[in-house]
């Protein structure tokens, strides 16, 4: 099963937050952080990308400003399902059936994380996941073939597939040149 990376950052950076050194506000541990990395800086440093794969990780707009300045400069309207940065940014340069797609895969990411408080809850989480979750991965792959000669489409498809970790058996490569 492949592991999720922003999932993966946000349970990290969850688990730096709870450790003892984080809840303990003596002044030892404040003259212990000028000498010693935040566990949560040494967590995220070990699994955020390269910097040229900087922009695969999924991260939501850290507020409403910078969401609504990446909607703005994305150049055409951009769906209110398309939460992540990334996907924002690429949204209006990609034909039709990618645009779909990653508004698709937005909502899935979305339900994917929301809790099941009750049968109710658990119910509407079930039925949204079948329908914005179900064969994800083969209609990725489908569009990865229709579009394998198109390098932007490629590039963008190439950082959509590690945000979402779709199809690491694709093995995708950006063009050549």
């Amino acid at each position: 099963m492949p592991i999720n990376r922003a999932a993966l950052i946000a349970c990290l950076s969850l688990l730096a937050a709870c450790s003892p050194q984080a809840a303990d506000s003596t002044g030892d541990v404040a003259s212990d952080a000028v000498t010693q990395p935040a566990a949560a800086d040494t967590a995220a440093a070990a699994v955020i990308p390269a910097a040229d794969d900087a922009d695969a990780v999924a991260t939501l707009a850290g507020t409403l400003e910078e969401d609504q300045q990446a909607r703005v400069a994305a150049g055409c309207t951009v769906p209110d399902d398309v939460g992540f940065v990334q996907d924002i940014r690429i949204y209006c340069d990609m034909p039709a059936d990618v645009q779909a797609f990653i508004a698709r895969e937005n909502s899935c990411q979305h339900f994917a994380g929301e809790e099941a408080y009750d049968d109710a809850r658990r119910r509407e989480l079930e039925a949204a996941t079948a329908k914005f979750c179900d064969d994800r991965e083969k209609i990725f792959a489908d569009l990865v073939a229709r579009h394998r000669d198109d390098c932007a489409i490629r590039k963008a498809l190439i950082g959509v597939n590690l945000r979402y970790d779709l199809s690491p058996d694709l093995n995708l490569k950006p063009c050549e040149g």
